[in-house]
């Protein structure tokens, strides 16, 4: 059985091989426009936040309390940069602090069901404006997410303290050290995020190519950023939209297993969960703001990749690519 398996799904690599080929204008298409969302979306979204949480993780014996102990300091500081970062940067975040033995395996198994969400940035600089056409709606939908996450906190660290979990040593290292070694783990990170970018939507392209008629909602499922096409309104497409972003796409997840180094058993049984309490305070959420909603009439401008054949883009994405490399050989290398 397990042969068989493998053969059909050799079969199948090598059929997305071919049509990758047959209709490789599409998927050039559709990597352009993918890498043109990294550099003009998530990265300048994404990486200041990547580096900095990674700082406030690395310092966080400095910085920590006396009156919280070190995992308890450092699973909240999770939650909260979490839910502000974007969806990846709790995991990766998370996987540094098991990796410092600030915080348990296990713990962190806990921590990843509350400490995954779109963030602010991408919500309020692009959905609100490109989907909700409201900067309110937008607002709404991120407090939606984040109430969600703060259900799932409180339950989750009420039934640890009864579990009385025992905390691990926090290890601090000094500042240029822990921005240093940020700089380059994000870099590395936002490079893995991107190339799963690029490649689920060159898979979304052979997808498209099939079916012609795929929803913006399917896509959203398979890449979170096709949410940008999903147009509507009313109570029931706002709710739709909110959902669609607490869960993230598969391309994000694949993102969060790839950054976590842990078990993510919990995180997908709470899935569910999650999303059935953002549809609900989404749409109390709506129903409280639906008379005082500023609706923009105007089309938001383009972002373009390059100015008059710049260069610049190119040279800040082989610098990243460089740093990532090297970041990657020093770790491999202790």
């Amino acid at each position: 059985m397990k042969n068989k398996l493998q053969g059909l799904f050799a079969i199948l690599v090598l059929a997305v091989m071919i049509l990758s080929l047959v209709y490789i204008d599409e998927v050039k298409d559709s990597i352009y426009k993918a890498i043109e969302s990294c550099l003009t979306g998530i990265i300048p979204s994404l990486f200041l936040n990547s580096v900095l949480s990674s700082v406030l993780i690395k310092s966080s014996k400095s910085l920590k309390p006396k009156r919280i102990t070190a995992a308890d300091y450092a699973i909240i500081l999770a939650y909260i940069l979490g839910n502000i970062c974007g969806y990846p940067i709790g995991a990766k975040m998370l996987s540094e602090l098991v990796k410092d033995n600030t915080i348990t395996s296990k713990q962190a198994e806990t921590a990843i069901c509350f400490s995954y969400a779109s963030g602010p940035a991408y919500i309020l600089g692009i959905v609100s404006a490109a989907v909700f056409h409201a900067k309110l709606l937008g607002f709404t939908a991120f407090l939606s997410i984040l109430l969600s996450n703060t259900v799932l906190f409180i339950v989750f660290v009420v039934r640890r303290k009864r579990s009385a979990d025992a905390s691990q040593v926090c290890k601090g290292v000094p500042l240029t050290t822990a921005v240093m070694d940020s700089i380059g783990s994000s870099a590395y990170s936002m490079i893995s995020i991107c190339s799963s970018i690029v490649f689920f939507s060159a898979m979304l392209a052979l997808i498209k190519v099939l079916m012609p008629s795929i929803s913006p909602a399917f896509s959203a499922i398979f890449e979170i950023s096709n949410i940008t096409s999903l147009q509507g309104s009313g109570l029931a497409f706002f709710v739709l939209a909110t959902v669609l972003l607490s869960f993230g796409g598969l391309c994000v997840h694949m993102q969060v297993a790839c950054l976590a180094g842990f078990s993510l058993r919990k995180f997908y049984l709470t899935r569910p969960i999650q999303v059935l309490l953002t549809a609900i305070f989404s749409a109390l959420g709506y129903l409280i703001v639906q008379n005082h909603i500023s609706i923009e009439t105007g089309t938001p401008a383009n972002i373009e990749f390059s100015k008059s054949g710049s260069i610049v883009p190119f040279i800040c994405i082989s610098g990243m690519v460089l740093i990532a490399l090297t970041y990657r050989k020093q770790k491999s290398d202790r």
